[in-house]
């Protein structure tokens, strides 16, 4: 039985994530500060286990893959763009040295596989191409997608100096039950998660403004699949992965097929901030490379995804 540690265990990819795997017959350990799930993860409990540590620590990182003899990383943990931008310090010791942990323990233990999580907003956020594509040139513009930048390479490096089986997936705007809705990014899954639980919710972003989605099902799927690939296959160590293009009114136009009487309403928040939040998800991300290489395909589209997030909401997988 593969044994999988989940860094950043109990957020959005490592909930989803540790079910993927466990579905697959594979051992799951979810490392976390926290030592309690969360109630939008009590249907993990008895079927994990969770190691509380802290991945800034080199030790604890050390000490966790050691224990449970690991064979797969799928590194989740990060901090965000808010949080990378109160303290750029502390969004280096946790992303980018972080990374380094895992990547270093991993090239000390002979861990088998490091599964990355990467972002596209690493194209930019004030104005990103219409289209991109695995070779586009990536121009950080916070400390968030610089420190995303920064671990691609080193886990490049790591690859090509160690032998390190470094492999990493860009996203886009990844939607699904807990993920952070905050001002400026949360209306793309807050809408729905709110609304399935019965709240008013108010959007501030664009209502006509193109984002490129994926759901949290796919995004987890994309992982599995990238980590099975055969060496042979694989052309480079990050790839792009993406799901499909909508706006919101067209998402509040499929909630209300399932939630007629559901309280959306637009109040929108014309600001330069707001502007520059919504051109930094209107891009469309090609999809060539992951599916020539480890066959990659988008299942849940915007019907799919809402039909799905709202059952996943009413069974108690939501904040």
């Amino acid at each position: 039985m593969a044994k999988n540690l989940i860094t950043g265990g109990f957020g959005l990819f490592g909930t989803y994530l540790a079910r993927e795997l466990l579905a697959d017959g594979e051992k799951v350990i979810l490392f976390q500060r926290r030592s309690n799930l969360p109630p939008s993860a009590a249907d993990l409990e008895g079927s994990v286990e969770i190691h509380s540590g802290d991945i800034g620590n080199w030790v604890q990182v050390l000490e966790v893959l050691k224990k449970y003899d690991i064979d797969t990383v799928y590194h989740t943990a990060a901090l965000l763009s808010k949080d990378c931008e109160n303290s750029a310090a502390n969004g280096f010791r946790v992303n980018v040295v972080g990374t380094v942990n895992i990547l270093e323990a991993a090239r000390f233990l002979g861990v088998k596989d490091v599964v990355f999580v990467s972002s596209g907003a690493t194209y930019g956020l004030k104005n990103p191409p219409k289209q991109v594509f695995n070779d586009t040139l990536q121009n950080p513009e916070n400390m968030y997608t610089t420190t995303k930048v920064c671990c691609e390479r080193l886990g490049e490096q790591y690859y090509r100096q160690y032998g390190v089986n470094f492999r990493a997936i860009r996203y886009a705007m990844v939607v699904g039950p807990t993920r952070q809705i905050s001002y400026y990014y949360g209306d793309w899954s807050g809408i729905t998660e709110r609304t399935a639980q019965g709240q008013p919710y108010v959007i501030h972003s664009n209502p006509d403004a193109p984002c490129a989605y994926i759901y949290i099902k796919d995004a987890v799927r994309a992982m599995v699949e990238l980590k099975k690939a055969e060496e042979s296959r694989l052309r480079q160590r990050v790839y792009n992965v993406h799901g499909f293009m909508a706006t919101l009114s067209g998402v509040a136009e499929q909630i209300r097929k399932h939630i007629p009487d559901s309280q959306i309403t637009f109040e929108w928040d014309k600001s330069e901030a707001m502007k520059m939040a919504n051109s930094g998800v209107g891009y469309e991300m090609d999809n060539t490379g992951a599916f020539q290489d480890f066959g990659y395909q988008t299942r849940y589209l915007l019907k799919e995804m809402v039909e799905d997030f709202i059952k996943e909401v009413r069974a108690g997988r939501a904040n």
